[in-house]
């Protein structure tokens, strides 16, 4: 495997859903987002700045946003290689994919689980990301951008997982520079227009290794001292009714290159550690994060202890 294999393979993932017969309101609304994201990519970003150029770093911190935006942007990668060869005067078959890893960077701010470590380790080597990881606690933000800028001088835009219902998305554009305080680079941000729904769909759908907290009723995943299983999925364990309803069925049953249709989810295996705080702290017996459809709870569970 390497990265022009995975990047191949999350454009299958892309395209297969893109021509699937779903037909649920947010498979409908999650193909709309995708092709806008798809265009920001393609028609906007990549013919501003070369993605085998090295002036495109990919920020990525082991969430459930980050790994919808890495499929794409890697699905997108594969694109517009093949486009490119396209103008060639010499068959596809003689042209080599021109990046064997992507540059990318994670700030690392506070403690985190060591299941969503585990998860980000796994996806460096699933997805051949070269990370440059922060030293924690150690930086602001700013002074981590800051140092990884130095490191990566070439770098003149970041692409970032964030969407209009995160703290301070509400008027963020797909492109745009940093603010004051910050050093200076483009923020690349195509994944502002999706809401939560569409995250699950098509993170459902790819059968792509998600992080194991999300199975365990975690909607959004901060430090390990600030970050709880949504109280809204909380399962009423008195009157034993399943209360919410998961959506995603479609998805998880015709999730893409699955063996067998069956209602499993592809998540990490939770580590010892993380099960053993869950249920020291009395934080199990809670439905899966993507039975949570409501933008306005998804942080829900971002409270300090």
């Amino acid at each position: 495997m390497t990265l022009a294999d995975i990047s191949r393979h999350c454009h299958n993932i892309t395209t297969s859903y893109l021509a699937s017969s779903g037909g649920s309101d947010i498979v409908n609304s999650t193909k709309q987002a995708i092709r806008l994201t798809r265009h920001h990519l393609l028609e906007e970003v990549f013919r501003r700045w070369d993605p085998f150029g090295n002036q495109l770093s990919f920020s990525y911190n082991g969430g459930k946003d980050c790994q919808v935006l890495l499929i794409l942007y890697l699905s997108c990668l594969w694109e517009f290689f093949v486009r490119n060869t396209g103008f060639s005067q010499y068959g596809s078959q003689y042209h080599r994919f021109p990046l064997r890893s992507l540059p990318t960077v994670y700030i690392n701010q506070a403690e985190t689980f060591s299941t969503l470590e585990k998860s980000i380790e796994s996806a460096r080597e699933r997805y051949f990301l070269s990370i440059y990881e922060s030293p924690r606690n150690q930086t602001s933000m700013p002074e981590a951008f800051e140092n990884y800028l130095e490191l990566h001088s070439n770098t003149e835009a970041i692409v970032i997982g964030i969407r209009h219902t995160d703290p301070f998305g509400e008027n963020l554009q797909c492109i745009q520079s940093t603010d004051s305080g910050w050093p200076h680079f483009m923020r690349i941000q195509p994944l502002l227009h999706w809401n939560l729904a569409n995250v699950w769909s098509l993170l459902l759908y790819s059968n792509e290794e998600i992080c194991g907290l999300y199975g365990k009723g975690f909607t959004s995943i901060g430090g390990i001292n600030s970050t709880l299983p949504n109280p809204a999925l909380k399962i009423d364990t008195l009157s034993g009714s399943l209360t919410l309803e998961n959506r995603f069925k479609w998805e998880i049953f015709n999730a893409y290159d699955k063996q067998t249709s069956s209602e499993n989810v592809n998540v990490s295996q939770l580590s010892d550690a993380d099960e053993a705080l869950l249920q020291s702290t009395g934080q199990s017996g809670y439905h899966p994060g993507w039975f949570l459809t409501d933008d306005s709870q998804e942080r829900a569970g971002r409270t300090r202890k």
